[in-house]
């Protein structure tokens, strides 16, 4: 079964209702709430996907943890994928609305990759340099690994700025050789 179209479809339609009823940002807080439960809680994704569990129970049981905490349509679309048995690409749909999302409020996605971390005041400044930069907003992530030595790999969109201690090296060693 080819997973693409039918994420891009369940995720397309959740972002057209945010957006119809004037609750995008809503919707893009209910759907991170969700990621979050889908990436950290391993039991919340075997659940979902365990097909001895059925379909009434799932849903009497997620109403249960999240109909607090999400918009009302927000846990109806989760219903619904669980009705149609698409509980494993939930996950999926969750990623491809929140591309949706940062799409359309102009969001870039920045990942920062260090090989020591960095204080706050310097990632809060970092931030908001980039955003100038940038013309807009980001969502900044950052990592650390310290296999790159020095120096920073920096990720925007689909571009790499490799300006790691590491890559620095290894270019060396190619000229070296060379």
């Amino acid at each position: 079964m080819n997973r693409g179209p039918i994420t891009v479809r369940y995720a397309t339609a959740l972002f057209e209702l945010g957006k119809e009823n004037d609750d995008l940002d809503r919707f893009n807080e209910d759907v991170a709430i969700l990621q979050e439960q889908c990436l950290n809680v391993r039991d919340f994704c075997a659940f979902l996907n365990n097909p001895v569990i059925k379909a009434s129970r799932k849903k009497e049981t997620l109403r249960n943890v999240l109909s607090k905490e999400l918009h009302p349509l927000v846990m109806r679309f989760v219903e619904m994928v669980v009705d149609k048995n698409r509980e494993s690409l939930l996950p999926d749909m969750l990623r491809f609305f929140r591309e949706l999302y940062k799409k359309h409020k102009g969001i870039r996605s920045v990942k920062i990759i260090t090989a020591v971390a960095f204080e706050k005041d310097y990632l809060k400044e970092l931030q908001s340099f980039l955003e100038r930069e940038f013309n807009g907003p980001i969502e900044m992530v950052v990592k650390v690994k310290p296999e790159i030595i020095g120096g920073m790999i920096m990720l925007v969109d689909d571009k790499i700025v490799d300006n790691s201690i590491a890559h620095q090296i290894k270019m060396l060693k190619k000229k070296i050789v060379s």
